[in-house]
């Protein structure tokens, strides 16, 4: 299998013109990453899809929106007195509704609340918000990124960091 050898100066290779093995990739390696670059970018451009950068929201905005991280893509949105919350999009199940459900997808708020915390109601109408732009993306036919459901979350990750507020 062929190597390659990342960029770097002459005072990089050692005294025998060897040169360290951090430095050097397989090409399989190499296959491997454009791969998973491509799959990166191909994650994004279909959160893009779903969520547009200046996506009108009303009375809401969007702070932030994350690329999928742990079967999950995480929105910061703010309510509009200007308080910021975080959304999760998982994918559908009927054993676990969201506060909002679009055709292949639930919205939660994430409030480390177990479900036992009360939901602010300017939050609340903002996730619903979301999800009315979020199943229009639906119906127009465009790829869709591949999330875990809650259950799943929870069973592979159950220790996961979801939170990405301050």
């Amino acid at each position: 299998m062929g190597t390659a050898r990342a960029a770097g100066s002459a005072a990089d290779v050692g005294a025998a013109g060897a040169q360290p093995a951090a430095d050097t990739v397989t090409a399989q390696e190499a296959v491997q990453q454009i791969e998973y670059d491509a799959a990166t970018a191909r994650e994004l451009a279909m959160v893009e899809a779903l969520i547009p950068a200046g996506l009108d929201m009303g009375n809401w905005s969007i702070e932030k929106v994350q690329a999928p991280r742990l079967g999950a893509i995480a929105v910061v949105m703010r309510t509009p007195k200007g308080d910021a919350f975080q959304v999760d999009m998982l994918r559908r199940d009927a054993s676990a509704a969201g506060l909002a459900d679009t055709k292949h997808f639930s919205l939660f708020i994430a409030n480390s609340g177990n479900g036992s915390k009360s939901t602010d109601e300017w939050q609340a109408r903002g996730v619903k918000v979301l999800a009315h732009h979020i199943s229009r993306t639906e119906r127009s036919g465009a790829p869709l990124p591949e999330l875990m459901t809650f259950a799943q979350r929870e069973r592979q990750h159950p220790f996961g960091n979801y939170g990405i507020l301050g």
